[in-house]
């Protein structure tokens, strides 16, 4: 065999269409071999020269006394997806209190917890937020040359939550805020889980618009905290569906006019509408909240004599819905910077959490919380959205 030649094994070149395979199959064994030993390698070298560099002295925990002597080494098995990695860390005595310690475990990132590399915790969490954890670990196992249980996903993800704080720059933005239930907790209906994202118009993206949107708030319970949140980051301008008073948590607040249209057609049949008639009345609301170049005086005067019209007609549960409404309905018109006027963007979101949250299963408060802190983190603070909206 000539320099440079690699040694195969003469089975791989048999004539059955499969010799590119097989090839690759063995060429990746061998070089995740490789890997692993010029890693370790790599590792304990690092080590050598600091070790003997005094001039950055090593201080013992115990005592804080610096006169020390080298005690071997200690394997350390990490677990990665290409596979299992064994280093070898450095020990040391102190002279002074006789205290074996590692000295550069801080500064390698080999904590004592430390079981996995993050690349490969990165992949676990990435499928744990999307599919079931024991799902993520067959996959995981398949996949990659690690493996990691479906409680070792769970941690992963609620130790990644419990590192995500939100941004508190939110200065001039439009803040869509909504609600919606998830099978978790004690009670028979699920808990709420409440969202706030901020979103605004971004750049085209393969001839669509795009919209950036970020995560500002999530939790599962009481919206309460939604609220806390909006009035700590003091938000400028908040749109909502209605399901909840947030007068006081902005400076403006604004109706989804979408939701106003649709939720009217409920209320006109409490009034006894046919379903065949609501489509007009709907109409109607709409034309008001969305006619172009309408002056804000106006707009108040038309949505006024449709309120006073229904009322006239005895559509009493109607009236009521647009009168409760109507100090929200048209702030976009007196108050310049809303992006949306609508909470389209945020509906988008609102089925990603469905899609992953309703698995068959009841989850518990903090577990779901957690899953889809992380969810929408990554799918938001990340990324551009790409979606078709309504202003």
């Amino acid at each position: 065999m000539l320099p440079g030649e690699v040694n195969l094994p003469r089975k791989i070149f048999s004539s059955d269409g499969q010799v590119v395979n097989r090839l690759f199959t063995v060429l990746c064994k061998a070089s995740d071999s490789a890997l692993a030993q010029g890693f370790a390698e790599i590792v304990k070298d690092v080590q050598e020269r600091w070790f003997g560099n005094r001039s950055l002295p090593i201080r013992c925990p115990d005592c804080g006394g610096s006169h020390v002597i080298g005690k071997g080494w200690r394997s350390r098995v990490l677990r990665t997806s290409r596979g299992r990695i064994e280093l070898f860390v450095r020990q040391v005595r102190c002279k002074g209190c006789q205290r074996t310690f590692r000295p550069f475990n801080q500064a390698l990132g080999l904590t004592t917890s430390r079981r996995f590399l993050d690349e490969f915790i990165d992949k676990a969490i990435m499928l744990g937020i999307r599919v079931p954890f024991a799902y993520s670990a067959r996959v995981m196992k398949e996949l990659t040359c690690g493996t990691i249980s479906a409680e070792g996903v769970r941690q992963q993800i609620a130790k990644k939550a419990h590192s995500i704080s939100f941004s508190e720059q939110i200065a001039g933005e439009t803040v869509l805020v909504d609600s919606t239930k998830v099978k978790a907790g004690k009670k028979q209906r699920g808990a709420t889980v409440n969202l706030a994202v901020t979103a605004k118009r971004g750049p085209q993206r393969n001839g669509r618009s795009s919209i950036v949107k970020k995560l500002i708030h999530l939790n599962v319970g009481s919206t309460a905290a939604l609220k806390h949140r909006l009035r700590t980051v003091k938000a400028q301008r908040v749109v909502h569906d209605g399901g909840e008073d947030y007068s006081d948590c902005a400076c403006y607040v604004q109706r989804c006019r979408w939701h106003l249209v649709h939720q009217l057609k409920h209320y006109l049949w409490q009034d006894g509408i046919a379903w065949k008639n609501r489509a007009a009345y709907q109409d109607q609301l709409r034309q008001i909240l969305w006619r172009p170049k309408q002056r804000p005086h106006q707009a108040e005067s038309t949505l006024n004599n449709f309120i006073e019209s229904l009322e006239n007609s005895g559509l009493k549960t109607s009236a009521w819905h647009l009168r409760a409404a109507k100090k929200e309905a048209l702030v976009f018109h007196n108050v310049e910077g809303f992006t949306f006027t609508t909470t389209t963007p945020l509906e988008r979101e609102m089925r990603e959490l469905n899609s992953r949250a309703d698995v068959g299963a009841r989850w518990s408060e903090k577990g779901i919380e957690n899953v889809l802190k992380v969810l929408f983190h990554l799918r938001l603070n990340q990324t551009t959205q790409t979606t078709k909206g309504h202003a």
